[in-house]
């Protein structure tokens, strides 16, 4: 089999390598890793090395420059692009220019003024990824893991052939946060969940066959919520749903983040995202992986060998997707009917079948109206930020802006896209103002 790593320097792809070895039906198989940075992705390469060595997977590793090289007759693909910019600079231009006009993110990357932004400037990468991928490997599944999740896997489905599935980890962490408050064991609940990556609907919640969601609600509303729950559990108070993906994530989605207008005025416990970046605490867990993989690449490190596989489980995805039997998951692909209230073609979050026949999402009927109206906001609002993205439209990019919850007024919209223009430079060069 052959299997393409797209954004190969990043550190997440040792976690995939790790994944990919621990499956015995993918040892042999050709992995060809592909990045615009060769140093960081000759660091992946030589990990890649050790870890199907250790193994004893048999795996061909080759790192390249050429992306035809990298696709032709591709059966799968993993792509963990980003545009962050060495050390989140780029990031962090965004999150600076915003917090000018008082908007300040918590994270930034799927919604908000900052998550446009990066909406705008990966999306075009990732349509000349399909068209390169229609022409190389057409029948290759594109796996994807950047943000803004939903709207990438939405820009790719509608402009181009590639079939693609997106994938995050958010919702297994939110049941084990969950299964933490009831005090039983993640693999005990049953779910349903609906919803746009990073606000994710909790629809039902099941233990050994009991609905267990009122004792859910009664816990959480009863008692100090836990660190990244606060705001979920405000949500619970109104809405009567749990909303999945954290607090820093969830409250970008709603009017209460446009609040503070200082970064001492979040509340929540969080943090503003410039904060994060500067002390250190953006993606902490991969930070500390990342520390020492020279040293590992080099083998003066011994591996990092997890006790488990990630939620995402890469190995195991590929393996069902080519070789089967059927998987389910949480993944986010085109609704095609399963949430009856929400458009067939929005990307949706929730289970499917993931298989040789690609991932069909499990029938679910209507989202609550209290669900849906945040939806579909959110699927709307992505739409004209895709469709700006992929035509370079200035009004587009304007009407997503305005169509933000954090966004106040038309007048305001305009201001904060020159503003991000600016920021930017030539990352965001079609969106200037014409003279």
């Amino acid at each position: 089999m052959k299997i393409v790593f797209i954004g190969a320097g990043s550190h997440f792809f040792e976690s995939v390598l790790l994944e990919i070895a621990q499956t015995p039906e993918l040892h042999g198989s050709k992995l060809f890793l592909y990045d615009i940075d060769a140093e960081r992705m000759a660091l992946i390469e030589q990990v890649g090395r050790r870890i199907s060595d250790h193994f004893k997977a048999g795996l061909v590793l080759t790192a390249t420059q050429d992306l035809p090289l990298a696709l032709e007759g591709a059966d799968a693909a993993i792509s963990s692009i980003g545009v962050h910019g060495p050390a989140f600079a780029y990031h962090l231009r965004d999150v600076d220019a915003v917090a000018a006009f008082g908007i300040m993110q918590t994270t930034g990357d799927s919604v908000g003024p900052s998550g446009v932004s990066q909406g705008l400037r990966i999306i075009p990468p990732y349509l000349e990824l399909a068209r390169a991928m229609e022409k190389y490997c057409p029948d290759c599944v594109l796996l994807n893991h950047s943000n803004p999740m939903s709207a990438i896997c939405r820009a790719v489905s509608k402009y181009s052939k590639i079939k693609v599935i997106g994938y995050c980890h958010n919702v297994a962490h939110a049941i084990t946060s969950f299964a933490k408050v009831l005090e039983v064991e993640p693999a005990e609940l049953d779910y349903s969940v609906a919803g746009v990556n990073h606000m994710v609907w909790l629809l039902t919640l099941r233990h050994k066959g009991n609905d267990i969601y009122p004792e859910l609600r009664r816990r959480m509303l009863e008692s100090e919520a836990a660190q990244g729950l606060q705001f979920t559990r405000e949500l619970l108070e109104v809405t009567g749903l749990c909303l999945v993906g954290g607090d820093r994530h969830i409250i970008e989605f709603f009017p209460h983040a446009r609040k503070p207008q200082t970064p001492a005025e979040i509340g929540y416990g969080m943090k503003w995202r410039a904060n994060m970046i500067s002390e250190g605490l953006v993606s902490e867990e991969l930070t500390k992986a990342a520390s020492n993989l020279r040293a590992r690449a080099s083998g003066k490190d011994p591996l990092i060998l997890p006790s488990k596989m990630s939620p995402e489980a890469m190995g195991l995805q590929i393996k069902a997707l080519k070789l089967g039997p059927d998987k389910l998951h949480v993944v986010n692909v085109p609704n095609c009917g399963a949430v009856t209230n929400v458009p067939p073609w929005a990307v949706m979050e929730r289970k499917c079948v993931v298989g040789m026949h690609g991932a069909l999402p499990v029938h679910m009927g209507e989202l609550p109206a209290v669900a849906a109206r945040w939806t579909l906001a959110q699927i709307y609002a992505h739409e004209l930020m895709i469709d700006a993205a992929a035509e370079g439209s200035r009004q587009k990019a304007l009407q997503a802006l305005a169509s933000d919850p954090m966004v106040r007024d038309f007048g305001e919209a305009a201001q904060i896209l020159d503003a991000l223009v600016e920021a930017q430079g030539e990352r965001l060069a079609p969106f200037r103002k014409s003279r």
